[in-house]
């Protein structure tokens, strides 16, 4: 059986993530970093907000939430055509910049409805964890390319629903006690 493909609604979170195509890599210096998350905020703001992301040489995961467009007649489908640009976007430009042809990332991104608080919560902290997990880092801090500092210094550069994301655990104390416990979630 087939992945089932959810259509994002509006007003709810959503655990966004996708890979780069076979052993390629999405990222291959820190201006690709940056781009990335720039292009992100050109294409998506208005349209979503982004909560909590982690830029992995190979992966990506963004923990975002749809906003409401009721001036659309189809807000639905405009999430994904949103993506969609962005993703083609960033790959023609990463392709252009690095002589490459093909596709860049594998073909459909995965995105998981989060339904309750401490599930939120769990990917928040699974998203920090990304860098930990697969060895880039001996400290959830030291990764450059996720949320979790600019979360943690009240510096909100991409993440425009970073406050939130505080209010979400109480306080900056008890988000930086979570972080320090292990957090597996299933991304089938």
């Amino acid at each position: 059986m087939g992945n089932k493909v959810i259509f994002m609604q509006p007003e709810k979170f959503y655990h966004v993530f996708n890979r780069a195509c076979g052993f390629e890599k999405l990222f291959l210096s820190d201006s690709n970093f940056r781009f990335f998350l720039d292009k992100f905020d050109e294409i998506l703001n208005g349209y979503v907000s982004l909560y909590a992301y982690c830029l992995m040489p190979n992966h990506f995961h963004f923990l975002i939430k749809t906003l409401n467009l009721e001036k659309f007649n189809n807000p639905i489908s405009i999430y994904s055509r949103k993506f969609s640009s962005f993703f083609n976007s960033y790959a023609k430009s990463f392709n252009k910049f690095n002589d490459r042809k093909g596709s860049l990332f594998s073909q459909n991104f995965k995105r998981k409805e989060i339904d309750n608080l401490e599930y939120l919560r769990s990917v928040i902290v699974y998203i920090h964890q990304n860098p930990l997990k697969h060895g880039y880092v001996e400290k959830i801090g030291e990764w450059k390319y996720s949320s979790y500092k600019e979360i943690i210094n009240g510096e909100f550069n991409y993440c425009h629903g970073g406050h939130e994301v505080i209010e979400f655990f109480g306080n900056k104390d008890i988000l930086k006690f979570c972080h320090k416990i292990t957090v597996n979630i299933d991304l089938d």
